[in-house]
C-alpha cells in the first residue's frame, strides 16, 4: 500500500533542515531511522527523500536503479570540484567513460602495482622517528598522493598534482560540505574568508592539472597508466576526449585516489591506538604470514583479519557518509512513490550503525565479517563502495593499496595514541578523523612459523 512519507523533525523557516544538518550531520541523519524507510527533508527549499535502511537503499541503488541518476545536493556539489567525470557523470555519459577507465582498475593491472605501493610505504614511513609526534592524517595523504602519482598519473609532472591534491584537499572539503547543506549558488559567490579560501585552493588544482594534461599531450612516449589510457580513447569507437573531459577525469582520479585511501588508513591507525586487543591480532597475523618478506600481492589472499579489520574501519566510518540521486522516472520505494525530479539522499554513515543488521553497532569488531557471520542484510546495507553499475570500480585497487599499506606499517611501527578516548569524526565533504597526533615507536620484528 502507498504511503505519504514522514517529515523530519527540526525544520526552521527558509532553511528547513540544512541548519540541523550543518550542526550534527551524522547524530540528524541516524535518528531519522526511527521514523521509516523514507522520510521527507527540506535544503534550503528544496524537498530531498532520506532513504533509511538496507531494503530501501537496495531498491534505489540496485533493483530499481534505471529510475535514478547521480544528480542531488551531494552530486551537485562533487561536479563543482571534479566536474563531470566517471564518478559524478549521468548514466549515458557513465556508459562511455567507464571502459576508458576500467583496464586500469584491472586485477592484473593492480597486481603489477603492488610494488610500486610498497616502496611508496617504505618512502612515506622513511622520516618518521621513533618517540616523536606523526601527524598521521597528513602522512596517509602523502602516502596515497605517491600511489596514485606513481600508479595512475606516472609522469613527473603528476606526482607535483597529487602533492596538489593532498594539499588542497581539507579546504575544498570544506568548501564542498557548506555547498551541499547550502545548495544555493549565491552564498557561495559572496566574498567571504571561506569562499576565497576554496576559491584559491581549485584555482591551484586546476593549474596543476592543466600542467598534467599539457605534458601528456606533448610527450611522444605512450606511458602504460590510467591517464594515457585516458588522452588514447576508447579505440573500438574511435572516441578521443578533450581537454575539459580529461580533466574531469584527473580531478575525479586524484580526489578519490588520494582522500578515500588516506581517511582509511588515518582511521584505521587512530583505532588501533585504542584498541590494543585488535592490534595485538593484527600483529599476530602479519608476523605470522609474511616473516621477514615483504609483502607481495600473492601473500594477501592470507591477510584475512587485514582486510576484515578495514573492511569494519569502512563500515564505521565511510569517507562517503553522504550518497545522493535525482529521480528520472516515478519510483515506488517501500511503500513510498517518489516523484520525477525529486533529489534523493542515502547515508551509508547511518545504514552502517544500523542496530537491527549490526549489532552494538558502534563496536570495532572485525569478526563480523567472517563469512560464517556475514549475514545479506549486512551485504546490502554496506555501501561504503556504492552499489550496482555505479559501483566503484577503484575498489580493488583502493583495498589492495591499504592492505599493502597497513601490513607493511604493522609490521615495523606501532603507534601510540596521545591522548586518551576515541577519535571524533569530522564530517566535511567526506568522512575524516579529527587530528590527533599519534607516536610512532618501532616493533622488535617476530617471525613465527608458518
Amino acid at each position: 500500500m502507498r504511503q505519504t512519507a514522514p517529515a523530519a523533525r527540526g525544520e526552521l523557516p527558509l532553511v528547513g533542515h540544512a541548519a540541523r544538518l550543518a550542526v550534527d550531520p551524522l547524530g540528524f541523519l541516524e535518528r531519522q531511522r526511527a521514523l521509516g524507510a523514507v522520510v521527507v527533508l527540506r535544503l534550503m527549499g528544496r524537498e530531498c527523500y532520506l532513504i533509511n535502511g538496507a531494503e530501501a537503499a537496495a531498491q534505489v541503488l540496485v533493483t530499481r536503479q534505471d529510475c535514478f541518476d547521480k544528480g542531488g545536493p551531494f552530486m551537485e556539489a562533487a561536479r563543482q570540484l571534479v566536474g563531470n567525470g566517471v564518478i559524478t557523470c549521468g548514466a549515458a555519459e557513465h556508459r562511455l567513460q567507464r571502459p576508458v577507465m576500467r583496464p586500469a582498475f584491472h586485477r592484473g593491472r593492480v597486481a603489477g602495482y603492488t610494488q610500486v605501493m610498497r616502496s611508496c610505504v617504505e618512502e612515506t614511513t622513511r622520516s618518521w622517528q621513533a618517540g616523536r609526534r606523526l601527524d598521521v592524517g597528513a602522512a596517509m595523504y602523502r602516502l596515497a598522493a605517491l600511489v596514485v602519482a606513481r600508479t595512475l598519473v606516472s609522469a613527473p609532472v603528476g606526482r607535483q598534482a597529487a602533492q596538489v591534491m593532498g594539499e588542497a584537499l581539507p579546504e575544498l572539503l570544506r568548501g564542498l560540505l557548506r555547498r551541499m547543506l547550502i545548495p544555493a549558488a549565491w552564498v557561495h559567490r559572496l566574498p567571504t574568508p571561506a569562499n576565497r579560501r576554496f576559491d584559491a585552493a581549485r584555482l591551484r588544482l586546476d593549474a596543476a592539472v592543466r600542467d598534467v594534461i599539457a605534458q601528456y599531450r606533448q610527450a611522444d612516449q605512450h606511458r602504460q597508466d590510467l591517464l594515457s589510457q585516458i588522452i588514447a580513447g576508447d579505440e573500438d569507437t574511435g572516441r578521443r576526449p578533450g581537454d575539459a573531459e580529461v580533466r574531469d577525469q584527473v580531478m575525479s582520479v586524484l580526489a578519490a585516489g588520494v582522500e578515500t585511501s588516506a581517511s582509511l588508513l588515518a582511521w584505521t591507525f587512530q583505532l588501533l591506538a585504542h584498541h590494543p586487543d585488535v592490534q595485538r591480532r593484527l600483529w599476530e597475523e602479519v608476523d605470522g604470514e609474511l616473516a621477514e618478506d615483504p609483502v607481495t600481492f600473492e601473500d594477501l589472499p592470507r591477510l584475512t583479519f587485514t582486510r576484515r579489520l578495514l573492511t569494519e574501519v569502512l563500515r564505521l566510518y565511510p569517507p562517503t557518509w553522504l550518497l545522493s540521486r535525482i529521480v528520472v522516472e516515478p519510483a515506488e520505494i517501500c511503500g513510498h512513490v517518489l516523484p520525477r525530479g525529486a533529489d534523493v539522499l542515502i547515508s551509508p554513515y547511518a545504514l552502517h550503525r544500523d542496530p537491527a543488521v549490526f549489532p552494538d553497532p558502534g563496536r570495532l569488531d572485525p569478526d563480523r565479517w567472517l563469512p560464517e557471520r556475514l549475514t545479506p542484510a549486512q551485504r546490502r546495507s554496506f555501501l561504503a563502495f556504492g552499489a550496482g553499475r555505479r559501483r566503484c570500480m577503484g575498489e580493488f585497487y583502493g583495498m589492495t593499496e591499504t592492505t599493502v599499506a597497513l601490513a607493511s606499517i604493522a609490521r615495523t611501527w606501532h603507534l601510540h595514541p596521545t591522548r586518551p578516548g576515541p577519535v571524533h569524526p569530522v564530517p566535511r565533504f567526506l568522512l575524516v578523523p579529527a587530528e590527533q597526533p599519534l607516536v610512532p615507536y618501532r616493533r622488535a620484528l617476530r617471525a613465527v612459523q608458518r
